[in-house]
């Protein structure tokens, strides 16, 4: 019986025992390769788990930081300051004309607002049964008005006419209008 040779490289006994070598060796470096890959992960998760204590707040479990200090602070979405009792007090926000600030009571409701409106800003204060006041600016100037508890009718404002004159309207409790000024 004769020995069966695939290829005309392996013809050579001594060429065949080099290639073998060298995988040899191939296999030997590719065993350290995954070791030194293997330490690097351990020692990499080693130090993540070793920063991460209760000391660090940021880190810690704890959603509640005590103490921030910040040279700047872009953010990109609303801002909502929450009460121990866990209710929204202040809430940041905007718009299409511009920012709003926006602060509440006990039980949600509406208590002041700055905002900016359409032709400048807005400074709005509500009561809590209904009744309310603004500081406006128009296209003819600055504005004030007084609002009636509980949508009742009345209320009173102070604004410029078209011509610039000054005007003072009243509504009366049965819904009736009265300016003065124009």
């Amino acid at each position: 019986m004769g020995t069966v040779v695939i290829g005309r490289e392996h013809d050579d006994l001594g060429n065949t025992l080099e290639n073998l070598k060298g995988a040899s060796v191939m296999f030997r470096l590719r065993d350290k390769l995954r070791y030194i890959v293997f330490m690097g992960l351990l020692v990499l998760v080693g130090f993540v788990f070793g920063n991460m204590n209760d000391n660090t707040d940021a880190l810690s479990k704890s959603d509640t930081v005590d103490k921030l200090t910040v040279r700047k602070l872009t953010v990109l979405e609303d801002i909502t300051v929450i009460a121990d009792d866990g209710e929204p007090r202040v809430v940041i926000s905007w718009d299409e004309d511009g920012g709003k600030v926006t602060c509440l009571g006990p039980e949600r409701i509406r208590a002041a607002d700055l905002l900016v409106g359409e032709m400048g800003g807005v400074i709005a204060v509500f009561g809590r049964n209904g009744g309310g006041a603004g500081i406006s600016v128009d296209k003819t100037g600055g504005a004030v008005a007084i609002f009636p508890v509980d949508g009742k009718n009345g209320g009173a404002a102070l604004s410029i006419s078209d011509d610039g004159d000054g005007l003072i309207i009243t509504r009366d409790r049965f819904g009736e209008f009265r300016a003065w000024g124009q």
